[in-house]
Formats: structure tokens, sequence, C-alpha cells
């Protein structure tokens, strides 16, 4: 599956538009403009320039912004066991047919940006550049590429290993250079690697500040892989931009008490670290800490205040792309209202991302990254599961209209 060169000037109207949803803005009988990958019109159709675009597309339902997902590995494949080994025992040309199922997955599920959070050295960032050349179709990538982890550390055999300042520093030095978009840092130990404590801080915490340091100086964001309270307590001493997983994990291996999670959920807020919380309604079974205490520590996070964002794992075993939905239903039942989760999903992941001046609404000069569903998504967050139309920087590439 090819993407074209060029797609047509095109005039979408629907039902109503949903512009952002913090708060929600919407028009009724409305239009969006694209052209040249950008939206360049958005208003009531009754206004709208028709006679400027080459096609018109009409559909019933609601417009709005594309979908984020914030926590994937492209390069995994969900039907196994152990997808690590099962990457790095497949040729290069496997690996590549694996991350353009699962983007395309994506695609069908309204997701038009995700953020890779490892991977095998440059077979995601490769993947990205195949789509800027029109070679597959899938949505907008910001690949971390390798992690950096200590020796023989979370996921070490896909990794960059380092032990020291200098080290650390090369590597996100390397990775910037290769074209990363952000880096990741195993802070704890993680299930999928032998060897490792999800509840131990496996990375020093010079070394985690290293890495912070040498990220920002040329621009680039530090998502932090968290399991535990210690892991959450030195990923923000040393400031870094996202917390993964944010499980409130105590030394016993249990969830720690409310009192503890209310505290360092108001630091989270304080600081402005973004946090996912890869938690999904249709996969609730395989974790350690029950599901409904998860949603417990998502709802106190939410009410502190911090930049709650949506993100799956995707890739893990049991967890392919077309579940994402779960991941929006997982966050209302944890407390959040449609427009709450949907900004979570939309602009404030945009933000995280780093793309909060390119998308994450649909606003004149932003790409054309939108969906278009059948109902409001405002009144019921189940009718985002089948979109009738995906569109990624103007090119129609989904949907069950397409």
């Amino acid at each position: 599956m090819t993407a074209s060169t060029m797609a047509p000037s095109t005039l979408v109207t629907t039902e109503k538009v949903i512009t952002s949803f913090d708060p929600p803005s919407t028009i009724a009988d409305a239009a969006i403009g694209v052209r040249d990958g950008l939206i360049d019109w958005v208003g009531p159709k009754d206004a709208a320039p028709v006679d400027r675009y080459e096609q018109i597309v009409r559909l019933p339902g609601t417009a709005l912004p594309g979908l984020v997902d914030a926590h994937v590995h492209l390069s995994f494949d969900p039907d196994v066991a152990d997808p690590i080994s099962d990457a790095l025992d497949s040729v290069r040309a496997r690996v590549t047919q694996t991350i353009e199922s699962n983007g395309r997955r994506f695609l069908e599920r309204g997701v038009t940006t995700v953020r890779d959070l490892g991977s095998m050295r440059g077979v995601v960032l490769e993947a990205g550049r195949g789509l800027g050349r029109g070679r597959w179709l899938g949505p907008r990538i910001v690949a971390a590429d390798q992690p950096i982890t200590r020796p023989q550390g979370h996921a070490w055999r896909i990794g960059i290993q380092s032990d020291s300042v200098t080290s650390a520093q090369a590597a996100v030095r390397d990775l910037f250079d290769r074209g990363a978009g952000v880096v990741k840092i195993m802070v704890t130990g993680g299930r999928m690697t032998v060897g490792t404590d999800p509840l131990t801080v496996e990375f020093p915490s010079q070394l985690i500040a290293a890495v912070v340091d040498a990220a920002h100086d040329v621009g680039l964001s530090v998502a932090a892989h968290c399991l535990s309270v210690a892991g959450i307590r030195a990923a923000l001493s040393a400031q870094v931009d996202s917390i993964e997983h944010g499980t409130f994990i105590g030394p016993n291996g249990l969830g720690c008490d409310e009192e503890t999670v209310e505290r360092l959920a108001q630091e989270i807020a304080q600081s402005g670290t973004y946090l996912c919380p890869t938690i999904n309604a249709d996969y609730p079974g395989r974790h350690p800490i029950p599901f409904e205490q998860r949603l417990r520590w998502v709802n106190i996070l939410h009410r502190a205040g911090v930049k709650v964002i949506v993100g799956n794992d995707t890739g893990i075993p049991g967890l392919p792309p077309d579940l994402y939905p779960g991941a929006l239903r997982a966050l209302e039942s944890a407390g959040m209202n449609s427009a709450q989760v949907l900004h979570s999903a939309t602009a404030l992941a945009s933000q995280a991302l780093g793309l909060g001046r390119d998308s994450g609404t649909l606003a004149p000069g932003l790409a054309a990254d939108l969906i278009v569903v059948e109902g409001d998504p405002l009144a019921d967050l189940r009718v985002l599961s089948v979109p009738a139309l995906v569109m990624v920087g103007g090119r129609t590439v989904a949907g069950s209209r397409t």
C-alpha cells in the first residue's frame, strides 16, 4: 500500500466540527478546507469557499482532530509472547512489515500520530522516512529509536547501554544525529527483561540528569520508564518531560498508600511533567496491580492537575493497535469526562510530543490530520471505534467510507 505524491485540495463537510476540547469548541453544519497537507479554512459550510477545492467530501457525523497514541512499539508483533526476541530474530524486511501493519491498524482506529518509545536501531526511524517519501501509509511518527538503559538493564538487547555520564551524553548525541525525535530512558527495571527489577531505580540519578541535560541541549524531550514510586521520584528529580506507566508500586511490590500517591501527584502537577499511564480497559488482566486500583491512581492524578496523556504500550503481548479505544474508555472510567479524555488524546498529547504548534486541533495553518465519526464523541466515546474518514497530512488514508 503506497501513498500518492500529492493529495487534491479537499473540502470536507459534516454535521459538526469540534476544533478543540479544552474547552470544547464546536461548529454546527461545518466544513474544513484542506490544501497542500494543511488546513486552510474552517467554518460554517454555508460560508465555505467551495470553488477553491478540487473535491468535496460530504459526510454525516462529527469531524475532530486525529487521535494520538503517545506510547507505542511499532516494531513489536503483539501476537507473539516475546516481541523483542521476535524482532531481533527476524530479517529486516519482516520487521518492516510489522511496523507497516501496526501503522495501518492505527489509522483504522483514527490514530494519526504515534510516539514510538523503543525499537531496534534504525528500523522505526527508517519507516518514518519512508512515510515522508510516500512509500507507505501510516500515522506520523515521533521515534525514540533505541532506549537508553543500564548495562543488562530493561530492554538492553535493543537499547544503548550506559554506565557513565560520558556514555549517557554520547548516547543522546548519537540518537539526535540519527534523527530521533525523543529520548527514552529506562529508570526502573521492566517485567519483560529477566534480571531487572521493576521496583528499583536501576539507572543512577547522575546518569538520568546527564541524559536530560544532553537531550534538552539539542531540543529533545525525555520519556522515562517508571514502574515504581522510587522511579517516579528519581525521574521527577531529574526533570524528565514525561513519566511512562507511572505506576505507584511500593518497595513491597504492592500499590502504595493513597496519601503518598496524592502527594506525588501534586509534585508531578507542579513540575508540569506529562504522565502516560498506559492503561487500557480492554487489557486489564495482565498487570500485577489490579485494574481498579490503577484507575483510582489515574483519578488522583487527574484531580491534582497532572497532564495525563493517552498511550497504550501498544506492541507488548496481547495489545495490538486495534485496542486503542480501550485507552479512551479507561480514562473515562477513571473519572475524566469525554472532553477531557479527547483533549488528552489530541492537543495535550500533541504538546507532549512537541507537535503542539503543528497539530492536535483544527485550525488554518495546522496539519490536516483529522477524522470523521458517525455520531457525537462528546456524548459517546464509542463512536470513535470505527471512523468514517481518516486523513493525515491532507491525504485520506483510512475509514469505513474510503
